[in-house]
Order: C-alpha cells, then structure tokens, then sequence
C-alpha cells in the first residue's frame, strides 16, 4: 500500500497513542492500590452492591468529600467486569489519559501545526505527571483531561471564524468544564476562570463574550453541575429531615473553601511550593521549564505568539492560584502542566527543525546538557545503589541501555537524522520505563505489603463473621479485605465486639494495647502488614476461640 499524507498522519497518530498507552498503563494492575485509590474502588464498589448511584459510601459511612464522577467510571467499568480490582479502579484514568493527548493531537494541529502537536503530545505522555496520575485511581486524571479539553476548545473557538465552528467548540467547552467540576469540583472554578478572565483582560477580546454563549452555555454547565448535589441532599433530607441539607451545606463548605484556604486540612506548604514541584511533574522534560516560561515574549514567533501567551496564560495563572491556596497538595497544579508540555513542545519543535527562534548552537548545548545529566544519574545511582545487591543487576541493565540510547541519538543528530533521533529518544524512554516498572517501581513499591496481608486475614474471617478494626483502617485494607470493617475507637468498644465475636484487627502500637491488655486472644500476627507513615509495621488478628461454638439458649 502507497502511503499518503493521511495515511502517514494516521500512523504517526498511531504511533503517538501507543507510546501513551504504555507510558500510563504498563503493568497498570501489578501495583496495589494506594489509600486514596482505594477510597475511589471502595466507593464504587459499594455503589454496585447497594445499587444506589446518588449518595456515595466507603466503608458504610456516607462519602460527599469529593464529587462522584470517578466513583461513576469505576462502577461501570466494574459492572461490566465484575469486580472492582486495580484495573477496573485505574483504567478511567488510562482513558481521560488517552483522551487529553488525543486532544493535544487535534486542537494543536489546528492551532499551531501537525508536528508540534505530535511533539507536544509525546511530551506530556512522556512527563512524570502524565505517568504517575496516569497509573492512579485517584480523579486527578480526569480533571487534567477535562481542563485541558476546556481550554483548547475554548481557544479554538476564539480562533474560528465561522460561526458554527465556534458554538461546536464553545459547546465542547462548557461539557468539559462541567464534566470537570463533577470529576474534582470545585477546583475547576479558578483552574478554568482566571485564566480566561486575564486572556479576556490582557487580549482585549471583551467583544467576543456574546460568541461564547454565556446563556446556553451556562444553563448547560448548571445543569450538570448541580444534578448531584440537588439530588443528594434531596434524597438526605427525605431520610433524615431538612436539617441535614444545612448539614451537607457547611459540609461541603468545610471541604471546599475551607480546604482551599487552608483553615481546614492545611498543607503547611510555603508559597513557592509548587515552583519546584512543576520541575518535578515536568521530568525528564524540565531544563524546558524555564525556557517556556520565558519563550512567549519573544517576537519572533510572529502567529505563534499568541498561541504561547494563551498556554502561558493558563499555566502561570493555575501556579498562582493554586499557590496561594492555603491547603496545597502537589497535585494541585497537574491540570497546568499540559499547557507547560504544548509550550515545551513547540520549544521541542523550534530546536530541532524550524530554528525560527533558537539557533543550532543553543540546542546542540541543551542536547549536551542532557547528554551530561544522563551520564551523571547513570554513574550517580550505581554509587547509591552499591550498597544494595538486589538492585545492582537491574540498574546496570538500567544505565547500559541509557547509554546505548544517548549514543544512538546522538549519531543521529550528528548526521542531520533529526526525526530518527526524535523516535530514539521516545522509543527509548518506553524501553526504559517498561523496565524501571519491572525492576523497581513494583517490587519495591511501598503498598507491596497490603494485598497479600488483607487477603490472609480476609482468608481467615468467614463471610458470616464480622471484623472489627481497633482505632483506625487503611482504606486499602478494606478495599483488599473487600466488605466493611467498622472502627473501634476505643478499647472499650473493642472489647465488646470481642465479645459479641466480632474479629478485632490492629496494627503496630495499637495491636501492642490489645496484646498487653486483659481479655484479647491473639489468632495470629503478622510482622510486615503493612506500611503506615513511611514504617513497616506488623499487624494482629484477635478472636475468640469459642465464639464459633456459643449456642443461643433460646433455640
């Protein structure tokens, strides 16, 4: 078959998604879930067995901290699985993954060009924060890809000259900001609206607000929004009287604002937190960081420029909103970093093939920088890992193929193969990180411990019975125990579910109580549970052994 431009484009776009698909899925179900994983399939889990998809619980207790949309996608994957597992739990975020390079590939083509949006497209599939929140249950993916659908189509109707086009694409934006408010409200608020507030402020665009259908689309936008929590504190207050509606409403008000100012659950992060913390997202793509923050202001670009203020924009305007938020979390700022992967991407581009901004010289040092930083972490994690036997195998497997890679990108470059040595270097990194995962990241991980544990003690408590949990319990646990455990909160409690033979399950410090206090059976001990604050610690199932043979008197 003779290849034409579509057919090429469609490979590329082929070849685009692959490397996606394995840099936010690979041995997606080998890790075990996290806590905040497993608040998510908890919930979702529960959703399937009582059927009620309006009012979400984990553990039997009601769940309104976040909104449902992620508990919805895990349900209905499951449903059609037939388990919540730790695939069913984190392919949502696989797909919202997918769905926002599939984004970048269509809006950017129209906006910039095709290659920049390929290289653009690679980049955030290739950065730390696309991998890490890619492999997670947690909503962040789907808010990412909701905000980042938002904005493009936003600006490509701000771009479009006909006016069908524009209501297609204004239209898209209002679902997408309103699907981004059910997947992680109301952090979209501000993520979405001061930056459009400053484009219209810095760009003088006032004139186009009637173009984006400020009627129609925020009927739509309410309406999705609101059909939750309408629903929600109907269906409360019609169990428990009106007064749980003001109930939810200071609730919701605790979870949101409050948190956001940082009056309840503070992070305790200072201002500048997040300006280290995008470095970090944006790996192995970080010297770009900088370059793109400055980048924008440079005439040269002619069209391009505002297309990179636009990115700008949306990315230093989301940094400092969420830095001045009282409660930060480092992934906070994930939904800016798509706009720092497009700008890294048209740097990527401009180095590499167009030189309309940078000169050959200035990407070859950056590209000899790299070269530097690589051989550097190859020879610096051998030195640390000298002491370790089990990882001098793997990260010498791990550091020949770095450098074997460096090589053969650099022959490239050196003979003008500028586009084989961009597939090298994503090539590469797909072989690298496939086998970072094997070697390191899920042997090692720090949940590693929780899944066979959960399972033994799920193995031992019969259906029929009930456990207990003495003080606190890991979500994770109860995902992998897989029904409800109740909390004691206080040995007292806990001795009467023993009593009433109830198994009564506690860790570290807390199973030390109960073995040195009067009256507790020890069934059998753990040492390496479960890791809790950075600690293995053992774990001990308590029970009574005659509780299987007491006879009602009745009967």
């Amino acid at each position: 078959m003779q290849l034409t431009p579509n057919n090429s484009k469609a490979l590329i776009v082929l070849a685009v998604m692959t490397i996606s698909v394995i840099a936010c899925a690979w041995m997606l179900g080998a890790k075990p879930l996290g806590d905040h994983e497993s608040y998510v399939s908890v919930t979702a889990r529960e959703m399937l067995k009582s059927g009620d998809w309006v009012v979400p619980t984990y553990n039997g207790e009601l769940r309104l901290q976040k909104t449902p949309l992620n508990y919805w996608f895990v349900a209905t994957i499951a449903k059609f699985t037939g388990r919540v597992d730790e695939i069913a739990a984190r392919l949502p975020s696989v797909l919202c993954a997918m769905l926002s390079v599939g984004a970048i590939l269509y809006f950017v083509s129209r906006q910039l060009t095709f290659r920049i949006a390929v290289i653009a497209a690679l980049i955030w599939s290739t950065s730390l924060a696309f991998v890490r929140y890619g492999h997670s249950a947690r909503p962040e993916m789907a808010l990412t890809c909701f905000v980042t659908i938002a904005f493009l189509a936003f600006y490509s109707a701000m771009l479009a000259t006909q006016r069908k086009k524009q209501k297609i694409y204004m239209l898209v934006f209002w679902l997408s900001f309103a699907l981004a408010m059910l997947a992680k409200g109301p952090a979209p608020l501000p993520l979405i609206l001061v930056p459009l507030f400053l484009y219209f402020l810095i760009f003088r665009r006032w004139k186009l607000l009637p173009k984006t259908l400020p009627i129609a689309g925020t009927i739509i936008f309410l309406v999705i929004v609101l059909a939750w929590p309408v629903c929600v504190m109907a269906r409360l207050a019609a169990l428990t009287g009106d007064g749980q509606i003001i109930s939810n409403i200071t609730f919701w008000k605790r979870e949101f604002v409050s948190r956001f100012m940082g009056s309840y659950a503070a992070g305790n992060k200072p201002f500048y937190y997040y300006s280290y913390v995008m470095f970090q997202y944006m790996l192995p793509w970080a010297p770009f960081v900088p370059i793109a923050l400055a980048a924008p202001f440079y005439r040269v670009w002619g069209k391009k420029q505002e297309t990179l203020l636009f990115l700008w924009l949306w990315f230093v305007a989301d940094i400092v909103v969420m830095s001045v938020s009282g409660g930060k979390r480092m992934h906070y700022i994930l939904p800016a970093m798509p706009a720092m992967a497009i700008l890294s991407g048209v740097l990527f581009e401009d180095m590499v093939f167009s030189r309309q901004a940078y000169t050959a010289m200035f990407s070859r040092n950056l590209l000899l920088f790299y070269a530097g930083a690589i051989v550097a972490g190859v020879l610096g994690v051998g030195s640390y890992y000298r002491l370790e036997p089990q990882f001098i195998r793997p990260t010498i497997i791990l550091g020949v193929l770095a450098l074997i890679m460096l090589s053969v990108v650099l022959i490239l470059f050196t003979r003008k193969k500028n586009t084989h040595a961009c597939v090298a270097i994503f090539a590469g990194y797909c072989v690298l990180l496939a086998l970072a995962f094997k070697f390191f990241l899920i042997p090692y991980s720090s949940t590693r411990y929780v899944r066979p544990f959960a399972r033994e003690v799920a193995a031992q408590v019969p259906a029929t019975d009930n456990l207990t949990a003495y003080h606190d319990v890991a979500s994770r646990l109860v995902h992998y125990f897989g029904r409800e455990v109740p909390i004691a909160q206080d040995i007292s409690q806990a001795q009467e579910r023993y009593q009433q033979g109830d198994w009564i399950l506690a860790m570290g410090r807390f199973a030390d109580e109960l073995i040195n206090g009067p009256g507790f059976e020890t069934y059998r001990a753990w040492e390496n549970a479960m890791r809790i604050k950075g600690k293995v610690v053992a774990g001990t199932l308590f029970h009574r052994p005659q509780a299987h043979f007491v006879v009602d008197p009745c009967q």
